[in-house]
């Protein structure tokens, strides 16, 4: 049974976390991607509402530090996956890091330089829209806020969250420490200065395990996504909204899809 959601802050967000410690957490969570791939199961659904939606365009939205795409798009052309675009967007953008995805993906990722609101994307930029991992810092009225813009705008919208806010999860979530302490080795290139705020002053450690906890208790449940999708006039949309299980792991991948109806009529 999950436990009430508490929109609880989490540091990383916070103006005032330094940014080598952020930068050390999104190192470690892409490099969780890298290694595990939680989203590979999940591809034959986005493809499938990217081709209902005749869509050959991602918009990402709160991109962090690249999201998972880099990952993604090597199953997504292993998979027989057509063409495609992905452009990154944060209300922070991170231009270092958006650059480097780009030029490994050989121009397929490109980032949008400007500030850009999930709640309120600009018009003019197109294609469907996807959230990993981040629907669950923002608050119910500010996720509807989200949903309803791209029902507004009649975009695709797809949102993935690997967290949830069940006993199990949060349990797993107050050991992930050790995660860090095993897989910040692989990370590339290596840096003095993670060592030192992994294993000399385990600062990373601490603010990943605490984030990772609160992340769970800011998750949303399947039924929570449906809720909002109805109150945001998802009505004339088709939803696919469940949880995916992964092997090995200890929970599933939840997910909510929507596209727009009339455009697969």
């Amino acid at each position: 049974m999950p436990q009430r959601r508490l929109h609880l802050f989490e540091i990383a967000d916070q103006s005032w976390c330094p940014r080598i410690l952020r930068d050390g957490l999104t190192d470690y969570l892409r490099q969780l991607e890298w290694v595990f791939r939680p989203y590979d199961l999940l591809l034959p659904r986005l493809r499938a509402a990217l081709a209902r939606c005749h869509e050959e365009r991602v918009l990402d939205l709160c991109s962090g530090a690249g999201g998972p795409w880099l990952p993604l798009l090597s199953s997504w052309e292993k998979s027989g996956g057509g063409p495609l675009e992905v452009r990154l967007s944060d209300q922070r953008p991170s231009p270092e890091s958006w650059a480097q995805a780009a030029e490994a993906s050989h121009g397929v990722i490109r980032p949008i330089p400007q500030p850009i609101d999930a709640r309120n994307v600009p018009k003019e930029i197109l294609g469907f829209r996807t959230l990993f991992a981040a629907f669950h810092h923002f608050r119910p009225e500010e996720g509807l806020e989200i949903i309803r813009d791209a029902v507004r705008q009649k975009r695709g919208i797809a949102i993935f969250e690997v967290t949830q806010r069940t006993p199990r999860a949060i349990f797993v979530a107050c050991f992930v420490w050790l995660l860090v302490l095993g897989f910040t080795p692989l990370i590339r290139p290596v840096k003095l200065s993670r060592l030192v705020l992994t294993y000399l002053i385990p600062l990373i450690p601490a603010l990943v395990t605490f984030d990772g906890i609160v992340s769970s208790l800011r998750s949303y449940t399947p039924d929570e996504f449906g809720e909002l999708a109805r109150q945001a006039g998802g009505d004339s949309y088709d939803w696919e909204i469940g949880e995916m299980p992964y092997p090995f792991a200890p929970f599933p991948t939840v997910y909510a899809i929507g596209t727009p109806r009339f455009l697969h009529e």
